[in-house]
């Protein structure tokens, strides 16, 4: 039974991720390019990252999978009592040559004014993910961490005190 519950479940999140490649608008015009490799084409659209979580009696405890992401261009907000808000963004920039074969690159450029072209692919990416939770949740004890590109974030329940009864007269 767990096999198959954890089967359906990486199948489910493999198949949000390929199908969220056509929420850009321009998904089409980048497929086209046949030049292009699957990885530059579809880098830079935005993304649902891989997030578990798991409910305690205290709170939330939330797992996001975001590799390549500097935790300065992660964004944790909160949009009501019920409701946070991650996003972020990344651009990587892959130097196709070593610093010595570029160097050498140069010279021959210098001397024979004629340039050899090659590649240096670029890719960028962002996420946006809107998490709703079914009980107010406690917004000013919130912690987070970003440690080998999974950020984790503990979200508090709100504590009960604030509730009180109604007599209705």
């Amino acid at each position: 039974m767990a096999f198959s519950n954890g089967f359906f479940t990486d199948a489910s999140r493999d198949m949000d991720r390929i199908m969220s490649i056509f929420d850009n608008p321009n998904w089409f015009n980048v497929s086209r390019n046949s030049f292009s490799s699957v990885s530059s084409s579809f880098g830079s659209f935005m993304r649902f990252p891989a997030t578990d979580i798991h409910e305690t009696p205290e709170g939330f405890e939330l797992q996001t999978e975001l590799p390549g992401y500097d935790k300065k261009d992660i964004n944790i907000e909160i949009a009501d009592s019920r409701t946070l808000l991650l996003s972020g963004s990344s651009q990587n920039h892959h130097s196709a040559y070593s610093l010595a074969q570029q160097q050498q690159q140069t010279a021959f450029i210098e001397t024979n004014k004629n340039p050899n072209y090659w590649t240096n692919p670029r890719s960028s990416s962002s996420f946006q993910r809107s998490i709703s939770f079914p009980v107010p949740i406690n917004v000013s004890d919130i912690k987070a961490s970003y440690e080998n590109g999974v950020l984790k974030v503990y979200i508090p329940k709100a504590s009960d005190e604030n509730r009180r009864r109604i007599v209705i007269h």
